[in-house]
């Protein structure tokens, strides 16, 4: 049987991920001088709340500790394991993740193992652990490790925002472009490719960003279709709901589910975020 473990940067239920057994490593998010660990010491509710009360966090990526701690419990029981990881592009925790297991692996050789760089983030990194652990409940472990790296770049992400004023917080816009945003509405609409975030347009109002979102989403209707999708949300559940009926009332996927992006993203776009994943 294989074990699966995952980072915090994965946006999905927390009920799906535990009932496929994963181990989620969180992410380090610092505010001010506290320190909190994503979804363990601070839940995204409370992120996006001290967000709104003028906190900037910046998060770091997860323990060297806590990765030997949970590998090393692995390779002790001969337990074969995949580690499904966030964005090589947008955090150093495959590379450190790569390093420890290999140095650990000479003390277990005879354990099989994979780390995985996902070159997902947030709600398309929950829908590929949560696709590859459904693949290996019928695999063999080498089966469902070709099936991961095969899968990579194969999941879109559409992020926007509500609010340009977190993504100037960290440096991410110009405190100009930030407030002529503001003043005409106008939103980014972005997205991940070979792991990295790119923005895609400019879009002015709610509105059109969310037809926009599914616009976009036609090129994929093949792959969306008969599947599942997640729409992630920084404590805007109302947005994330109305997402969710545009989607459903133009494509025909098998479920929808919503979740709260946690801090891997949401610390740097800030409330009001939306996020989906999909299948290409």
């Amino acid at each position: 049987m294989v074990r699966f473990i995952t980072d915090s940067g994965a946006d999905a239920p927390k009920e799906l991920l535990d009932a496929a057994g994963f181990t989620v490593m969180p992410f380090g998010v610092l505010i001010g001088e506290d320190t909190y660990f994503d979804g363990e010491s601070i839940s995204p509710l409370e992120l996006y709340a001290k967000m709104r009360e003028g906190a900037a966090p910046k998060t770091f990526q997860v323990e060297v500790s806590r990765m030997v701690e949970v590998f090393t419990a692995h390779f002790k029981h001969g337990e074969p394991f995949i580690y499904l990881a966030f964005s090589s592009e947008l955090s150093g925790t495959y590379q450190t993740a790569t390093m420890l297991a290999e140095e650990l692996a000479e003390t277990y050789p005879d354990v099989p193992y994979a780390i995985i760089d996902t070159k997902t983030a947030s709600t398309g990194q929950g829908l590929f652990v949560l696709d590859v652990a459904a693949f290996a409940e019928t695999h063999t472990f080498e089966e469902t490790k070709t099936y991961a790296e095969q899968k990579i770049n194969t999941v879109r992400h559409l992020f926007t925002v509500e609010s340009l004023e977190y993504l100037m917080r960290g440096g991410r816009v110009s405190r100009a472009s930030a407030f002529i945003g503001g003043l005409l509405s106008i939103l980014p609409l972005l997205t991940v490719e070979d792991g990295k975030l790119i923005p895609k347009e400019k879009i002015r109002g709610q509105k059109k960003v969310m037809n926009r979102i599914v616009e976009w989403m036609e090129e994929a209707r093949p792959s969306i279709d008969g599947h599942r999708i997640i729409i992630g949300h920084g404590d805007s559940i109302e947005r994330a709901e109305q997402l969710k009926h545009l989607i459903e009332e133009h494509f025909s996927p098998s479920e929808v589910l919503i979740t709260i992006a946690g801090a891997a993203i949401g610390s740097h776009t800030g409330p009001g975020l939306l996020v989906i994943g999909y299948d290409l």
